[in-house]
């Protein structure tokens, strides 16, 4: 008999997002599971914040709330603060790559919240470059689906899921330029419409919340993957088309136009230079294609099949 013999500790891989490696004491639900190198620390609000009194950077709806929800941006002293109506304050600061959420009860709103506007603030400091998109990954690459609200991202992200592709981001995507173009998967969360739904979760997804505008699907452990960086093979524009369904190249100069409308990016005329210089050199490097398709879910199936046969190897 051997004495005394102790099996060897499998290191588990850091809960990660955007490329960040997440530390944090709660318990979120839509981490990825490795790939983060940069620390981005997550704490709860030790009591409430009083408002600041300036005046605020952006003030807007927000979406998937299930009610009318505002959110407002300052800039304060050491970064920044997000007020969303629905679940309370967010104190980001960049420069030490940390974030204060708020305590309360709506722990699921209050992390989805989480990876939109206060890690975009992060990442952007970092130097990647935040689109209106969903993203999914195709082989070896990933496929950034490029709308505004209401062009079926999300719906079309989960009919990839269901085809067995890997879901990067729902929403937003996190994009690098240099030294290559790639793309850092987000939360792995899909807020799914209740017509889309079907009355029960996919294969691999778990439902987390249900409200009367939106399910909140997590993606199961073994769906995840990491948040290491996957290289862009394309940018696709999702379009309208009444019945047929194509493709076509899209002008670098529309593709420009349209990414500058789904581009997140500060209100200074440092930010805006910024933010064309990285979409410049993204057109410039990437191809960039329009997808004419149908809005109905019947589409669904031959739209991922289509999109697959373009792009996968």
């Amino acid at each position: 008999m051997v004495s005394g013999f102790t099996a060897p500790t499998v290191a588990r891989a850091a809960p990660s997002a955007f490329g960040f490696q997440v530390r944090c004491q709660q318990s979120f639900r839509f981490l990825r599971s490795g790939g983060g190198v940069e620390t981005l620390e997550i704490v709860t609000a030790p009591e409430p914040r009083q408002r600041p009194q300036v005046a605020p950077v952006a003030d807007w709806t927000l979406a998937g709330a299930g009610q009318e929800a505002r959110g407002t941006l300052y800039q304060v002293d050491r970064g920044f603060e997000f007020w969303a109506s629905d679940v309370g304050v967010y104190h980001i600061d960049p420069e030490r790559g940390r974030i204060e959420i708020p305590d309360g009860n709506e722990e699921i709103v209050r992390e989805q919240r989480l990876w939109g506007i206060p890690a975009t603030l992060c990442f952007l400091h970092r130097g990647d470059l935040p689109l209106h998109a969903a993203a999914v990954e195709l082989g070896a690459g990933a496929v950034v689906l490029a709308a505004p609200r209401q062009y079926g991202k999300t719906t079309l992200a989960l009919a990839f899921h269901q085809h067995g592709h890997r879901v990067l981001s729902e929403d937003l995507a996190c994009c690098r330029v240099s030294p290559t173009p790639d793309l850092l998967p987000g939360p792995a969360l899909l807020r799914i419409r209740p017509d889309v739904y079907g009355g029960g979760p996919s294969l691999g997804t778990h439902v987390v919340l249900a409200r009367p505008d939106r399910v909140y699907l997590a993606l199961d452990d073994d769906r995840k993957g990491s948040s290491a960086p996957v290289p862009i093979r394309a940018i696709v524009f999702l379009r309208e088309s009444t019945d047929d369904l194509r493709f076509e190249r899209a002008a670098a100069s529309v593709a420009l136009a349209d990414l500058w409308s789904l581009s997140f990016h500060l209100r200074t005329d440092e930010a805006r230079a910024r933010s064309f210089r990285q979409l410049t050199r993204l057109v410039g490097a990437v191809p960039t294609w329009n997808l004419y398709r149908p809005l109905r879910l019947a589409s669904l199936d031959a739209t991922v099949e289509r999109i697959a046969a373009q792009f996968q190897p």
